[in-house]
């Protein structure tokens, strides 16, 4: 171990580290709220073709094998639309900041598989990866801002798009 081991953690690192997690288990419960708030306001749209989110997956059973007792499904969750003009209209109608990282305490958007899978559209639709997913890491907001922000986003959707049949 000695060979391959470098201890080359800063310390202001660990300091951060440290007073980052003094209420960490306050705000993962808040961001737990808040995405499922935000799944919510999603599923309730016809423009919505899926919502990917552990809570309402078929495989949710396993997730719940490992959930803690109090434990929520945490914060990140995907979207997708019934066409491509309704996903890029939520994407840019949606007042959030838009990036593709994780665990800020302000809520992200991002067109995830054009992000990871640009290159390669084709082989990610072999898996049935829609190219037009948005992804969105919720963060501390209040949620009904966070909604009110999504609503606004989904109507705009609704204004551009035909009327699902």
């Amino acid at each position: 171990m000695d060979l391959e081991y470098e201890d080359n953690y800063w310390a202001e690192d660990a300091l951060f580290m440290e007073r980052n997690s003094r209420d960490f288990a306050a705000r993962i419960a808040r961001i737990n709220r808040n995405a499922e708030a935000i799944c919510n306001c999603l599923r309730a749209s016809k423009s919505v073709k899926d919502v990917y989110y552990p809570k309402y997956s078929s495989t949710r059973h396993f997730y719940d094998q490992y959930r803690t007792p109090a434990g929520g499904y945490g914060g990140l969750l995907s979207v997708t639309f019934r066409t491509r003009l309704g996903a890029m209209t939520f994407y840019d109608a949606l007042e959030t900041a838009k990036g593709p990282s994780l665990g800020t305490n302000f809520t992200l958007s991002c067109p995830y598989t054009l992000l990871a899978h640009y290159t390669e559209l084709d082989w990610a639709a072999q898996y049935g990866v829609d190219p037009e997913l948005v992804r969105m890491s919720i963060g501390l907001e209040d949620a009904a801002e966070l909604c009110s922000a999504v609503e606004r986003a989904l109507v705009a959707v609704a204004q551009v798009e035909p009327s699902p049949t």
